[in-house]
């Protein structure tokens, strides 16, 4: 009985993960995405599901979640926040119901923290993300209609809505995989494989920003891997090398812009970005230290209005997560994020440096790919959202005794 009630319980955590990273249903409720707004009803009913799960499992051993929770207090802080901000948000009622989906969210990585060894969560992801990519080649090879953008240019979007998920998607894929391929010996085939289709996939989605960021994470976490632990005599000058090489190859792609990506079809705006950011800095501008409350500033009708007018394209979002921060919590809000992503992201090099835990070397990964995500996407301390319940579970889980993550 006992077996089979983990079983169930894992069953459950599975299809959970699965819900919060994408699955097909949007692409059948909208008919492929011809319909450009599904009924979202179902949605929330299902994201209502995951909380309810989440919280009945919580409580079934909440003295181990007590415990994890108390292991870092700037997480918590920081939803505190995003709650405090419905009392000057522009949209009071979005930003309550939000923030409640978020404590759902932030829930479940509590959860996964004090219920799975971390081992055992990058294997649940690992398998996730497995069936996602299986499920994205049958729909671009026998649904077209719903696995490919047939747009300006034929893009693969798998079982996501725009090509830009799929890539986005699958470099945090790569992320899982790469890692589970160099540090664990266990079915390392099927890490370099799902490694391999996530790259695979990533280059079918046509985003170049995703495929940019799936090479600096494999660049990065080598660099980890290899160097963090030597002596600083050769540590030093070989990451002051790299960071030269970088700054050096930045420079000159900023100086080849207009060519290299005139040559893919693409133009230095980013899709808008350039023109959209200042637009969403200047609304900044108007309300810098507290914003205009957490997830109301882009609710229709609302403020962005103005932006959107602006930059005449609907923006769903400032493209940028740390921009998106702010103008949902203010300086405020993201001083509160900064000081505790700053002290978690010296806290695992420091301790990859005396012993390369299993945990911190993960929470370094992680770290650098929320940074490089947010640079030109909004993935950062959003309801309903696998990154952020990662964020959750890697930070506490890399605060627990060595031995519980391995």
């Amino acid at each position: 009985m006992r077996k089979f009630l983990i079983s169930a319980e894992q069953i459950l955590t599975f299809i959970c993960l699965m819900l919060y990273s994408g699955t097909p249903l949007d692409a059948f409720l909208t008919d492929g995405f011809t319909v450009r707004e599904g009924d979202r009803t179902i949605f929330r009913l299902l994201y209502t599901f995951t909380y309810i799960v989440t919280l009945s499992l919580i409580a079934l051993r909440w003295k181990k979640v007590t415990y994890v929770f108390r292991r870092d207090k700037f997480i918590w802080i920081l939803i505190g926040v995003c709650a405090l901000s419905s009392f000057w948000s522009s949209d009071p009622d979005t930003t309550i119901r939000r923030v409640i989906a978020l404590v759902g969210t932030s829930m479940f990585g509590l959860y996964l923290a004090s219920r799975y060894t971390l081992k055992e969560q990058l294997k649940l992801y690992a398998y996730m993300f497995g069936i996602s990519a299986v499920m994205c080649f049958l729909f671009a090879i026998f649904i077209p209609q719903f696995g490919v953008d047939f747009g300006a240019t034929t893009s693969w979007r798998g079982i996501y809505q725009t090509k830009n998920v799929l890539g986005k998607r699958f470099v945090l894929s790569e992320t899982i995989f790469l890692f589970l391929a160099i540090t664990t010996k266990e079915n390392r085939w099927f890490s370099w494989l799902g490694y391999i289709a996530s790259g695979v996939l990533v280059l079918l989605s046509k985003s170049t920003t995703s495929l940019g960021n799936f090479i600096i994470i494999t660049v990065a976490f080598l660099i980890y891997y290899r160097i963090l632990h030597l002596k600083y005599k050769v540590m030093i000058p070989i990451v002051t090398l790299l960071a030269t090489f970088g700054i050096a190859f930045y420079t000159w792609f900023l100086s080849q812009a207009d060519t290299i990506l005139g040559s893919v079809g693409k133009d230095t705006t980013l899709t808008g970005r350039s023109d959209l950011w200042p637009a969403v800095l200047d609304m900044i501008a108007k309300k810098p230290w507290l914003g205009y409350g957490y997830g109301a500033f882009w609710e229709e009708n609302g403020e962005s209005s103005i932006v959107i007018q602006t930059v005449q394209w609907n923006a769903p979002n400032a493209h940028n997560g740390f921009l998106d921060l702010w103008l949902g919590l203010g300086l405020l809000g993201v001083l509160v994020f900064l000081i505790g992503f700053v002290i978690n992201l010296l806290r695992s090099i420091y301790l990859i440096r005396w012993n390369q835990t299993f945990a911190n070397l993960w929470l370094l990964l992680y770290l650098t790919y929320i940074i490089i995500s947010n640079l030109t996407e909004t993935t950062l301390l959003e309801q309903n959202s696998l990154e952020w319940i990662l964020y959750v579970s890697a930070i506490l889980s890399s605060k627990l005794p060595a031995r519980a993550n391995l």
